[in-house]
């Protein structure tokens, strides 16, 4: 059975609001005295941090472990997945998808379901242009999840993550860092570290 699934009208219009929310805007202080090469040196592994999770499977663990009396709210993770790969589901509040312009933060997406919209888009030339594959995007939210890189108090570094970190989209990236949910099915990563395999 495929991995891509349905989800109700509603709950697209709610991970709007979460992800809207679930990133500050103000810039702190510290950030005009953002030391970059700092912040690269300690985020960059050198070498893949142990046996990755796909981000579908964090996300309905957590939701299953939600549902229980003494369920964690959060925990450690090390999950793989892709930079983008799916077409944009909130355009008009996200149009950098999958990035925040001008902050350590990007959408990951569960890599199964975004080779399957590679797939799909090899047929047609180009998921981000077929109204089947926004359809079916806006069905697949859940199979995204919100990178932050933050610092030692746990606030999202204000650099652009392509900056810091040199990423590019479509990239496949394994993410270390503390999972949680937001609004009970957002999959939200703080993370502390990031390997770029080769």
């Amino acid at each position: 059975m495929s991995p891509i699934t349905s989800l109700p009208k509603t709950f697209v219009a709610a991970t709007t609001i979460v992800i809207l929310t679930a990133i500050p805007v103000s810039v702190s202080p510290a950030a005009t005295n953002l030391d970059v090469p700092e912040h690269q040196a300690r985020l960059q592994l050198a070498a893949h941090p142990g046996e990755a999770q796909q981000v579908l499977s964090v996300q309905r663990q957590l939701v299953s472990e939600k549902k229980q009396p003494d369920g964690a709210k959060n925990r450690d993770v090390v999950v793989v997945g892709q930079i983008g790969g799916m077409p944009n589901v909130w355009p008009d509040t996200h149009a950098d998808f999958p990035w925040y312009e001008g902050q350590a933060s990007f959408f990951l997406v569960d890599s199964r379901i975004a080779a399957q919209f590679a797939a799909h888009a090899k047929s047609h030339g180009g998921a981000h242009n077929c109204a089947f594959c926004q359809g079916l995007a806006a069905k697949n939210v859940q199979a995204i999840a919100v990178v932050n890189f933050v610092d030692e108090n746990g606030e999202i570094l204000r650099v652009d993550a392509r900056e810091l970190l040199k990423l590019k989209e479509n990239q496949a990236v394994v993410v270390r860092g503390k999972a949680k949910l937001l609004a009970g099915s957002m999959l939200v990563i703080d993370a502390d570290g990031i390997y770029v395999p080769r």
